[in-house]
């Protein structure tokens, strides 16, 4: 550290105040009673209605971008979780979608997975989704989580990976009945599993929404010019067949299919409990297919009405117009739920996770929303997200809360950054030559969503370092300074972060 700077509170104390900022390490006292269920069409907690607006979550169980050297920020922290957590619950969401669990490949440079070798699971990975998972219980926020990617994602990794674990060849995965045993393996360790935080074994947890099969499993043929023909069959013997087996194991949790296959067969299937659909205007642009996606969303909604819920687990890349529409129709069409893609938190080190969507303008979501999401209309777009999601449940939305916790302020270089408050729209950093003050106001309206370059979209901030937020450009060379800064919203403050002394 600088031997010129200093913090004014001490190490547990700052501890203290995130602590009582935030409850208890553990989850408090749970606010969920029930495991949801299905009926017909429809999902149920308890007698009531279960329906949602909200965003996916890709990253709360695993960081996927600006991964640091040292690989120290792989898996979220608590304070990562709980401000992903809460920005979900501040627009109005009771749901949210993990992605895929990792698995290991070679060209990933060491990187941290959850599946490391065949039969050979991450230990401080899955104590990661055990917060996850605990967590929700505190923030009403149930949990759909994807068990593996047809796709072989950079640093996540799905099926021909898991297939090579198993000293098989890619596209195995599908037929092979070691690789299909291995993969039960798999299976019987996370059902299983008793989570390190709250002591509840994951199939009674009822955090958990529901498992899903997978992610994009339609994306295996197209993504490796294979003929759909022949592999869709595959990919649907294997759909039955695991959630056959996930029952026996599991019988309490709903199944959510990944697609790939026959839907008709998939809605036929009694071990299959809900359909999905990802609908995105740019993927549908690229496609050729029809950009508008109520029309979309209303015939799976016919194919389904009657006989399974469906859930647009991913929706986005579109302009407002077109994702109000969507929106609307999710609501009125009876469809139980839809998630935008995608919400990324704050960094505990400073500023936001970023990821950029295909070369697209949208670099991600982050609540409240701020200027440099403007050319995707970031603000307006969660605004209209919160507005759905209480409607969808039949509610007046609730009032706008404090941002929480205090920040955490840092230098970073010659100026400053800042652990963020969840919910904050903006800052308010002030100085002063004596501890006790007086305090002046040195700027206001300061936003902690910066993009290093935000006309290129192709390019997010660099891969393991936090940017610089402020810099006091009026300070005298010599001169001792003290700082401190605060969230604000409409609401109100989040009250002052600790104190930095500066020479």
């Amino acid at each position: 550290m600088n031997k010129n700077i200093s913090i004014l509170t001490i190490p547990i104390l700052a501890c203290l105040i995130i602590f009582n900022a935030y409850g208890q390490t553990g989850p408090q006292k749970s606010v969920y009673k029930n495991i949801i269920t299905a009926k017909a069409d429809k999902l149920m907690d308890g007698d009531r209605e279960f329906r949602f607006m909200g965003l996916a979550a890709p990253n709360i169980q695993q960081n996927e971008s600006q991964i640091r050297a040292d690989r120290t920020n792989r898996f979220p922290d608590e304070y990562e979780i709980r401000d992903i957590l809460a920005g979900i619950q501040r627009i109005g969401g009771l749901a949210t979608r993990t992605f895929s669990l990792s698995v290991y490949s070679p060209d990933d440079k060491e990187m941290p997975v959850y599946i490391t070798a065949r039969k050979t699971y991450n230990e401080e990975a899955f104590q990661c989704l055990d917060r996850v998972i605990a967590l929700s219980h505190e923030y009403n926020v149930r949990l759909i989580i994807p068990f593996i990617a047809s796709q072989s994602f950079g640093g996540i990794r799905g099926v021909d990976e898991f297939s090579t674990l198993s000293g098989k060849p890619k596209g195995s995965f599908w037929t092979d009945e070691e690789v299909k045993a291995d993969f039960r393996h798999f299976l019987d360790f996370i059902l299983n599993r008793k989570n390190t935080v709250n002591g509840i074994v994951y199939k009674n947890d009822p955090a958990i929404l529901c498992w899903q099969l997978g992610n994009e499993f339609g994306s295996y043929p197209g993504d490796r010019g294979l003929s759909y023909d022949e592999w869709s069959p595959r990919i649907l013997a294997w759909s039955l067949e695991m959630a056959a087996y996930i029952k026996k194991v599991d019988p309490n949790h709903l199944i959510m299919e990944a697609g790939g296959a026959d839907r008709s067969a998939l809605i036929a299937d009694p071990n299959i409990d809900i359909i999905s659909d990802h609908l995105y205007e740019y993927w549908n642009r690229m496609g050729g297919r029809p950009w508008e996606l109520s029309p979309i969303a209303r015939a799976s909604r016919d194919e389904c009405k009657g006989k399974k819920p469906l859930m647009v687990d991913e929706f986005g890349l579109g302009s407002t117009e077109n994702l109000r529409e969507l929106m609307k129709t999710i609501r009125e069409e009876g469809i139980v739920g839809g998630l935008m893609w995608s919400i990324r938190g704050h960094r505990r080190d400073g500023g936001w996770y970023y990821h950029n969507e295909g070369g697209t303008p949208v670099n991600s979501f982050h609540v409240p929303g701020f200027t440099a999401g403007f050319v995707y209309e970031e603000t307006r777009l969660l605004d209209l997200l919160r507005t759905e999601a209480f409607l969808i449940r039949g509610i007046a939305p609730e009032p706008v809360a404090l941002p929480s916790p205090a920040p955490v302020l840092m230098l970073k270089g010659e100026g400053f950054t800042w652990r963020g408050s969840t919910g904050a729209s903006g800052y308010t950093i002030e100085r002063a030559e004596n501890p006790a003050g007086p305090w002046k106001v040195l700027a206001v309206g300061l936003e902690d969503s910066v993009i290093a370059d935000v006309t290129n979209f192709e390019h997010t901030p660099p891969a393991s370092e936090a940017l610089t937020l402020f810099y006091d450009e009026s300070k005298k060379p010599g001169k001792k300074y003290y700082y401190r800064i605060k969230g604000v919203n409409v609401a109100g403050d989040s009250g002052f972060s600790n104190v930095l002394e500066i020479k």
